[in-house]
This record gives structure tokens, C-alpha cells and sequence, in this order.
């Protein structure tokens, strides 16, 4: 054979071989997912059932306890996290006026923009959830100023409530100026669900749409009323995951419910105007039996992206059975991370290799579980292997600045001790 014609041939097969390893790489499973915990708090600040968001790298954390029924201050206490070589910071930004919060426990903080959103816990002589007739509290990280959102005028409003989960969506957008400067300083929707009453708990949902200040109620998410599950938003998608019914922790399954935009295109131009359900109708993926996480409550659940278009919700932590004494006493937990795997974005690497999986036969994962692959840190490095078991913590993700990160302060470990650290869980991207 000519030299020509045997480069030709070894090129062909070269790049055969090739298309069929890139195949086979291609088709092999998504999970499980590989994170490291890493300890980043320069400062000791303890407490459990409080809030903490992540904007432009630093925590802002509110609220809470350190002893069992008795609230902390009302500052906003701001931790710059770790960045590079750049070491942590910590300032604390004390409430001042007649305009700010109270005290309060087992409340819920989103954020969306510049703008941490606090809404309902428990506080006061009685310890009873705070009755506020459906106002969200807002504290801007520019100004550092508080400044209260009540309801517009006929707009019902859920019942004062704490131990209830919330998430939010910058849907709909604010509009803007053709240099993209934004017209309304408050948008976007604040979600919360379920928590404890004055009397008894509650399975309900409701949205809070912060320009026109207007709640809505939704319908009902499925099972027993509950208090501390997880609520996340993923691809338009709404996601609740476990919780506690008075008597026992709550799992076997995951609920969501889908969203949608409505949208103007009129003489004065095109946007969105307010976020709705685009059916109504919640669904449920149940877990087998060893192939997902254990029923819990009070724990952490956030959505991350390993990049290439690859979504997860991420479950950290949380309550495996309660005390039989309340806040008085601890009860069990877990140390456990698990990624359930959503939809990709589009025309992206992600959507592509599950194209690829559909057509060799492959089962794509998504829809399932897999407990996340954390490896044992150096001991001789002088670092933790991880918080360890703990429930009642706050956690945020970290995606203005790093989409393969979650934040985990504080919480409370099987002694009963208000934690008062935080943790870094990053993600080796994909």
C-alpha cells in the first residue's frame, strides 16, 4: 500500500476509534457528582433557625437563637466569604430607626437582585409567630437600610407563620433602559410554603410579587401540612422536598410544580408582568427504597449547575428525628449530601449528551438521585472533613458569583450546641 494511502486508512481509523470513544464517554452516567467541604468563617457566629443569603460574595445572615426560645439581635451580620488568595471579613450592621425588623426565629430570607427579603418566624413575650398582616421586611446591601413591604391595598395574605420554607425567582424582570439600567428598584417573586400556625400547620403555597406587592395563593402542595421542608426553583420548575408533620420526618418522594411567565407586547413595548403556574398541577417522583435521600426535615436544598448546561438540586444536611422536648433538647441528624439531577438547559453540551445517551439506549438520570461523592479531607493539611451531622442551619447557593457553590451556616449538632461556623460545598464542574 501506497504511504499515502496508508495515512488515509490509519487517519480513518484513528478518527473512528475516536467517534467511538467519544460515544461511550459520552453515554457513560452523570452521577454521582463529586463536591469538597471547605471551612471558610472567620468569625464564631452561633445560632440556628435563622437566615442567610449570598450576594456579590458576602453572607448576610439574620436572625435566629443560641439559646432555645430566646432571639437574637436584629443586626444584619455580613461575612465577606473567601475569594482566592483574598482572605474572609466580618462586619456587623446594627438596625437603627423605627422602621426594621424584630428580633424573630424561624423566618425565611431570599434574595433577589441587591436585596435580602425576610419574611414571618416567631418572636415576642410568647414566642408566637409574628403578626405582621403579610409584610416582607427588605434590607438593601447597598444603602444598608431596612425598609418594610405591606401588602398593596385588597390583596389577601397568608397567616403569620415560622418554620416555613421559602425561594424566589427575578421573574418578572424589572424593565430597563436600552443601556440596561433597571427602572424599578423592587422585582421579581418571592414564594413560601407550608410552616407552623398559631394553631396547627399548613400544606399551603403563596407567591409575593414584590413590584406590585400582591400576594397570591396557590394550590396546595400534596401530602400532610408540614413545617421545615425545602423548597427550590430549577428551570421554572418549583421543587419541595420533606418536612416535618408534628409526629414524624417526611420523604419518599419529591414534589414540584411548573411556572410560567405572563408577558405584555403592547405599543409601549415587551415584558413580563407577572409569574403564574402554567397548569396548576403538582406532580411527585417517588424514591425507591436505598436510591435517594432519608426522610428529613430543616434541611438545605438548592439548585447548582456543574456547567455545560448540567442542573442538580443539592440536599444538605437536616433533621432525622425530632426531639421529643422540642428546641429543648437536640434531636438526630444527617451528614449526608445528595444531587437529584433536573432538566439541562438547551443547546447545550448537557442536552446533547443525553441526546446521545437516548440514542445508544442509555438511561439518562435524570429524575434520580445519587448521594454525593465527598472525599475525606487531609487531616495533616489542618483541615475538617465536613460540618457534620446538624440540622436547623441556614444555607444559600452562591450563583451571582459561583454557580457550583453552597453556603451552610450555623445549626444545631446532636449535643444540642448552636453551631456557629459555615462551610463552603463546592462542585467539581463537569
Amino acid at each position: 500500500m501506497e504511504g499515502g494511502a496508508i495515512a488515509a486508512a490509519y487517519t480513518a481509523e484513528t478518527v473512528a476509534e475516536g467517534a467511538v470513544v467519544g460515544t461511550v464517554a459520552m453515554a457513560q452516567s452523570t452521577l454521582p457528582i463529586s463536591a469538597i467541604w471547605t471551612k471558610v468563617s472567620p468569625v464564631e457566629l452561633p445560632r440556628s433557625s435563622h437566615s442567610v443569603c449570598v450576594i456579590t460574595g458576602r453572607a448576610y445572615i439574620f436572625g435566629g437563637e443560641i439559646e432555645p426560645r430566646n432571639p437574637v439581635d436584629n443586626d444584619m451580620h455580613v461575612v465577606t466569604l473567601p475569594s482566592g488568595t483574598a482572605e474572609g471579613d466580618y462586619r456587623k450592621i446594627v438596625a437603627r430607626g423605627d422602621s426594621v425588623p424584630d428580633s424573630r426565629v424561624g423566618h425565611t430570607g431570599v434574595s433577589i437582585g441587591n436585596k435580602v427579603y425576610i419574611f414571618g418566624g416567631r418572636g415576642g413575650p410568647n414566642m408566637k409567630a409574628l403578626e405582621e398582616k403579610g409584610r416582607v421586611w427588605c434590607f438593601d446591601t447597598i444603602s444598608n437600610e431596612w425598609s418594610a413591604l405591606d401588602p398593596a391595598d385588597g390583596s389577601q395574605y397568608p397567616e403569620a407563620r415560622s418554620f416555613h420554607s421559602s425561594t424566589a425567582t427575578e421573574h418578572p424582570l424589572p424593565r430597563a433602559t436600552e443601556y440596561g439600567t433597571k427602572l424599578e428598584d423592587h422585582y421579581g417573586t418571592i414564594l413560601i410554603h407550608g410552616g407552623c400556625l398559631a394553631q396547627g400547620r399548613t400544606a399551603d403555597i403563596w407567591s409575593f410579587d414584590v413590584k406590585a406587592r400582591f400576594w397570591s395563593k396557590l394550590p396546595d402542595a400534596p401530602g400532610p401540612a408540614r413545617g421545615g421542608t425545602a423548597l427550590a426553583i430549577s428551570r421554572s420548575r418549583l421543587y419541595r422536598f420533606g418536612g416535618f408533620d408534628g409526629e414524624k420526618e417526611i420523604g419518599g418522594q419529591i414534589d414540584f410544580i411548573d411556572l410560567a411567565k405572563d408577558v405584555f407586547d403592547d405599543k409601549g413595548g415587551r415584558g413580563e408582568y407577572s409569574v403564574t403556574l402554567k397548569s396548576g398541577k403538582w406532580d411527585s417522583i417517588s424514591i425507591p427504597p436505598g436510591h435517594g435521600p432519608e426522610p428529613r426535615s430543616v434541611a438545605g436544598l438548592h439548585p447548582i449547575t456543574t456547567g455545560q448546561g448540567r442542573n442538580y438540586l443539592v440536599l444538605v444536611l437536616g433533621e432525622k428525628t425530632p426531639s421529643s422536648s422540642g428546641h429543648e433538647s437536640a434531636g438526630e441528624f444527617f451528614d449526608d449530601v445528595w444531587a437529584f439531577q433536573v432538566r439541562p438547559d438547551g443547546n447545550t453540551g448537557a442536552s446533547w449528551k443525553d441526546a446521545v445517551r437516548m440514542l445508544v439506549g442509555a438511561k439518562s438520570s435524570e429524575d434520580t438521585w445519587a448521594q454525593v461523592k465527598i472525599p475525606e479531607a487531609s487531616m495533616e493539611q489542618g483541615l475538617h472533613p465536613s460540618p457534620g451531622p446538624r440540622g436547623w442551619i441556614a444555607s444559600a447557593g452562591c450563583g451571582d458569583v459561583d454557580a457550583e457553590s453552597i453556603l451552610v451556616w450555623g445549626g444545631i449538632n446532636g449535643d444540642n450546641k448552636r453551631l456557629a461556623d459555615g462551610w463552603m460545598l463546592t462542585f467539581n464542574p463537569e
